[in-house]
């Protein structure tokens, strides 16, 4: 063999090695690529809760993402949010929001939702053994037949919030409580909720008031407010512009008593003061969301001003809602797992809180419809008071308050004790309880 041919054969040979080497490189660069995690919600996108939740997904898969990917079981997971609009209590736009994201584009986990209707996103979920993980007030999905639906977020075991504030407007003298609610679904099951944390505060509960959902001009109804004479007037599921209309037209009518003004946020109450001054809303409690400067943990700190940086300003509206992403988190992270079947069973034998933006948020079981897996939850929830025309915030409702009250509430003491006796006493995150649940021998 000459010289030349026995160089050209080396040229070759070192040619096809280093064709090899990178090949075998780009495989294994490829096998080792982070695996796609999809991530879905279903929100009204014309509702500030909405838009914000969007804002609190994109900025989680973007923490994430910006670091690999989610490390899940050895594996990495870049995760891609899915966020629908269902709407606002929209029977055709949940089911076409559903259909898209389970149907069409392969989501397995719908972990937060505002504004859809559950029962109709559960047609679509359940047969496709896809979890639903969102916002329900009532209690179609809490049914045990179903095998996929999660109460991330609802009203059952929640009724401590409003006791807190019912038991303070108490100690204050009052004696009688007028609930005033729009005349919807809704607000028919806020009235029932407060009704029933109210008579366990001691409060003797007059004949609520019911509007209409059109309503602007509330002078008729705040007069009817004042003729009853209530020492307490609660509005639970009043929101948004109605709430301003409504104050300004209790003061004009010259209503006297303590209020407690729905669902309130810092932009609604400034327009409250400026219609009827700060002196008039002095002292009334209040359901809060916004855990800045409240909520110490540091992950959640951490997560503020994560949210700052990204968007350059603060927005509170979507906080309280996230609360099932906490939930989900925990659970893909103790299974090590994105596998349906085994997250959602994690989830439905919960035994723990879990930290999210209000405080902690825990699961229980629903003995009373003899549902024995853990699938509604006991939000996280914080209460305010009116100072100089803004919002302080007071304190932070424990997850026991939340869980015990409810059940007191509602007369489901002999159900639920029977349940204890049988699976064990529950236990909770480790929050300090405001109240004595003595009388429910825990």
């Amino acid at each position: 063999m000459s010289k030349r041919k026995g160089m050209t054969l080396a040229a070759v040979l070192v040619l096809v090695l280093l064709a090899a080497f990178f090949f075998v490189g780009a495989y294994r660069v490829s096998a080792a690529a982070p695996k796609e995690l999809k991530v879905g919600a279903l929100v009204n996108l014309k509702s500030q809760q909405g838009i914000e939740m969007q804002r609190w997904f994109n900025l989680f898969a973007k923490m994430y993402n910006e670091k690999g990917g989610w490390q899940i079981g050895g594996e990495k997971y870049l995760v891609k949010p899915m966020i629908y609009d269902c709407g606002y209590n929209d029977v055709t736009k949940t089911r076409s929001a559903a259909e898209r994201a389970v149907l069409q584009d392969g989501v397995k986990f719908i972990v937060a939702t505002w504004g859809d209707v559950p029962e109709e996103s559960a047609t679509v979920t359940e047969p496709n053994h896809a979890m639903w993980m969102g916002v329900s007030f009532r209690d179609e999905m809490a049914d045990p037949k179903l095998k996929y639906a999660i109460k991330g977020q609802g009203l059952f075991f929640g009724y401590g919030m409003g006791f807190t504030i019912q038991h303070d407007t108490k100690a204050k003298g009052a004696k009688t409580d007028l609930i005033l609610d729009p005349d919807s679904q809704f607000g028919k099951i806020g009235t029932m909720q407060w009704t029933g944390s109210a008579k366990v505060a001691g409060l003797q509960v007059l004949e609520p008031i019911f509007f209409n959902t059109s309503t602007t001009d509330f002078g008729p109804v705040a007069s009817k407010v004042k003729a009853s004479n209530s020492d307490f007037l609660e509005m639970p599921f009043v929101t948004g512009d109605q709430i301003t209309n409504v104050v300004a037209a209790l003061k004009d009518a010259g209503y006297k008593g303590r209020v407690y003004p729905g669902n309130i946020d810092p932009v609604v109450l400034d327009n409250i003061v400026k219609k009827v001054g700060k002196e008039y809303v002095e002292g009334w409690e209040c359901v809060y969301y916004d855990p800045k400067g409240v909520v110490k943990d540091p992950e959640i700190v951490a997560l503020i001003d994560a949210y700052q940086k990204e968007y350059k300003e603060w927005r509170s509206e979507g906080c309280f809602w996230m609360s099932p992403w906490f939930l989900f988190r925990d659970a893909v992270e103790a299974t090590k797992s994105v596998d349906v079947d085994t997250v959602v069973k994690y989830l439905q034998n919960s035994k723990k809180g879990v930290k999210t933006f209000e405080g902690y948020s825990q699961l229980f079981a629903r003995p009373d419809l003899k549902n024995y897996k853990t699938i509604d939850s006991a939000p996280g929830c914080m209460v305010a008071v009116i100072k100089d025309g803004k919002l302080s915030p007071l304190k932070v409702v424990a997850v026991k308050d939340q869980y015990l009250v409810s059940i007191k509430a509602m007369g489901l003491a002999d159900p639920y004790q029977k349940y204890w006796q049988e699976y064990g006493k529950p236990t909770f995150p480790p929050q300090p309880s405001l109240y004595d649940f003595s009388d429910l021998k825990l």
